[in-house]
């Protein structure tokens, strides 16, 4: 079994009429050495026909789920309990079925909640995994306008939820701190306690004013490179395994994630630190693996 799996965010790809761009595009991401793709199926209407498409070259899914905003579009919904959202994180979840997916990545929680709160929500929702068979498929994704926006909260909510696995992209946390993670005891203490819980990477690279790198092999993005590189090798150090492989998207987006005088597109960066990252991540869960044997 793979060791490592790349799975392709269509995330700003058009599917186009009767999904004619994904069945072009879906034999290209398999040449390229994707194994899968990751969907949001907030705005699709025809979900069998993407598993279709999927099948017919050889490509799983990832499903991201948006448990309370679909999609970040219009005004956020405001004073949603626990029990709300749980609500709607077993709706979206019975959803997801319908593709058969690999694994689902959820958008989970609110970032106004007490600690209290986001636990009681987290370990309300193991319970629903276990309720339709998803045990260990689902990860929380580190995200601004969850739960999990800040890792001083995430680390604490682990510490009392420790089933819970996470989707890490950490560029979220770096931007929201407006620091890189690795200076300060009280960041490093908290990205140590995240880590073994990461279930899925979001390897996308941030900056300390911005969620997304644009040119990430650039040489004034050399701290932020290393930085990320680093924790990214620290958590398939940790969660590498022989039977389960690591899972990553390398997760660039449209504008304005993407700067708009980029000179190169947000799908160019994607494939291209995809294909970078893939050999790296690939070495370093052999090792890992090798050094417990």
């Amino acid at each position: 079994m793979a060791s490592v799996l790349r799975f392709r965010t269509v995330w700003g790809i058009s599917p186009g009429n009767n999904y004619e761009n994904w069945a072009k595009w879906f034999p290209t991401l398999k040449a390229q050495g994707y194994a899968g793709i990751e969907v949001d199926f907030t705005d699709l209407s025809d979900l069998p026909s993407i598993r279709r498409l999927a099948d017919e070259v050889g490509l799983e899914i990832s499903v991201l789920i948006h448990a309370q905003w679909p999609s970040y579009a219009g005004p956020k919904p405001t004073g949603p309990t626990p029990q709300d959202i749980l609500k709607s994180y077993r709706n979206k979840l019975e959803i997801a079925q319908t593709l058969r997916p690999y694994k689902i990545n959820a958008h989970s929680g609110n970032e106004r909640w007490t600690v209290d709160e986001a636990v009681e929500f987290y370990s309300g929702t193991l319970d629903i995994d276990a309720e339709l068979g998803l045990t260990g498929k689902v990860c929380h994704e580190t995200h601004r306008n969850t739960a999990f926006y800040h890792p001083e909260p995430t680390a604490l909510v682990l510490k009392r939820v420790p089933q819970l696995k996470i989707t890490a992209d950490f560029s979220h946390f770096v931007v929201v701190c407006e620091r890189l993670l690795d200076i300060y005891e009280e960041d490093k203490s908290a990205i140590h306690t995240i880590i073994p819980h990461v279930g899925h990477i979001h390897a996308r690279m941030g900056t300390t004013q911005a969620s997304q790198c644009p040119n990430p092999t650039h040489e004034t993005f050399k701290e932020e490179r290393k930085y990320f590189e680093s924790v990214w090798k620290q958590i398939i150090d940790v969660t590498a395994t022989v039977l389960e492989p690591i899972t990553f998207v390398p997760e660039y987006g449209p504008f304005p994630y993407h700067s708009y005088n980029a000179q190169r597109t947000f799908s160019e960066v994607a494939d291209s630190e995809g294909a970078r990252l893939h050999p790296l991540f690939e070495s370093h869960a052999k090792a890992a693996v090798a050094s417990r044997q």
